[in-house]
């Protein structure tokens, strides 16, 4: 007998990054920037204390709200993670990776019929946790400037089915960070609309050029779930921690969810960001200054490239840039660029259908080998027809 799978199933799409790196593969030459995953190994200091946990046989399930030390280090605020609100370690629980932390909270809060504004552009995972709840996204991808949301439009996007915004600065792909008057007005039409905020802040300590102001501190914790991961800032992204902080109550029962899903994350994971957060001073800085001096490389070889438009990324170690001026959209660029120069990238189109005139580079590679891939990316631009 034939498997039948779920209608709920057919809904949700794989990732177009993830598509076009499984594509890479054929090539052994070729030059990544697909996912947001760092060649940087993850400190020496952060593995010795995973090494000591092994050793010691600290290897057995923890709570499911993590252990105790850890949830207490976040709520302390020790690398700006919680954006300054005053919490304790009943705010906070320890998941598997930020990407657990939101699809559980959207199930902590939907029904189905229910609607979700997602501030575009997103990342694929957002809007599928909502289609898995039998709830609706709705991307809101009309701007002021740059890939500041219109709030107007936003506002106009609000229906008496619509749940929560969802926020995501830094914005993964574009590098935007909102600036504390944008943010407030959010703030205020949430309020006004009963809605809740969830804020995806996931990449809060690479910021370059502005300071990182979270959407907490004008928002109440009781109407807000705010996400973070160990993965970007301590390059620890297949060790699968992050947190996900809200109001007491919401926490528990979204434990209990855990339990049932996860039951927990690895303790190994858990101690080892208990050594990154507790030396953060020590950890992610050079990571930081690593990205920054990254950035500055992929801009001085895009320098001259016709076809190409983009600014200056913010934060992140994303580089979202217009290709209009070239003819193709996102997937016909990826594709062609794969198979003449053995290149990889992602779509603007796993964004959102608004930005289908959009690539992301991520700049998580070696030097010589970013100069290589836009060498390559100049060499086709220069000889598009």
């Amino acid at each position: 007998m034939h498997m039948i799978f779920s209608d709920l199933s057919w809904s949700i799409r794989g990732t177009l990054g993830r598509k076009y790196l499984a594509l890479a593969q054929q090539y052994d030459d070729v030059v990544n920037f697909t996912l947001g995953d760092p060649d940087i190994p993850t400190p020496e200091g952060i593995c010795e204390a995973a090494i000591r946990c092994i050793r010691d046989h600290r290897t057995r399930y923890t709570a499911s709200a993590g252990i105790p030390q850890l949830r207490e280090a976040i709520a302390k605020d020790v690398y700006g993670v919680t954006g300054g609100v005053n919490l304790k370690a009943e705010n906070v629980a320890i998941t598997v990776g930020a990407t657990e932390a939101i699809h559980l909270a959207f199930r902590m809060l939907l029904n189905p019929g229910d609607e979700v504004i997602i501030i575009g552009p997103t990342w694929a995972q957002c809007p599928n946790d909502v289609l898995l709840c039998g709830a609706k996204p709705i991307i809101a991808d009309k701007f002021t400037s740059g890939f500041l949301p219109d709030l107007d439009y936003l506002r106009s996007l609000i229906t008496d089915k619509t749940r929560i915004i969802v926020v995501n600065s830094p914005n993964n792909p574009t590098g935007t960070v909102y600036p504390p008057e944008l943010l407030k007005g959010i703030a205020e039409l949430a309020s006004e609309k009963g809605l809740y905020v969830f804020s995806d802040e996931v990449y809060s300590a690479l910021v370059y050029d502005k300071p990182f102001t979270s959407i907490s501190a004008v928002f109440p914790l009781e109407n807000m779930v705010i996400f973070n991961s160990f993965s970007k800032a301590f390059c620890m992204t297949g060790w699968r921690v992050g947190c996900v902080i809200g109001e007491a109550e919401f926490i528990k029962r979204l434990v209990k969810m855990q339990e049932n899903v996860a039951v927990c994350a690895s303790s190994i994971s858990q101690w080892a960001a208990l050594e990154a957060i507790t030396h953060a001073d020590q950890y992610y800085p050079p990571i930081l200054e690593k990205f920054r001096a990254r950035r500055k490389v992929l801009l001085d070889a895009l320098e001259g490239i016709p076809h190409l438009k983009y600014a200056v990324p913010d934060a992140t170690f994303y580089l979202f840039t217009d290709i209009s001026e070239t003819g193709l959209d996102s997937r016909a660029m990826c594709t062609a660029l794969l198979e003449k120069e053995h290149v990889a990238i992602t779509p603007g189109l796993s964004f959102g259908d608004a930005f289908d005139g959009y690539i992301r580079l991520a700049f998580t590679l070696e030097d010589d080998v970013i100069r290589e891939g836009i060498g390559r990316i100049r060499h086709f631009m220069e000889n598009l027809n």
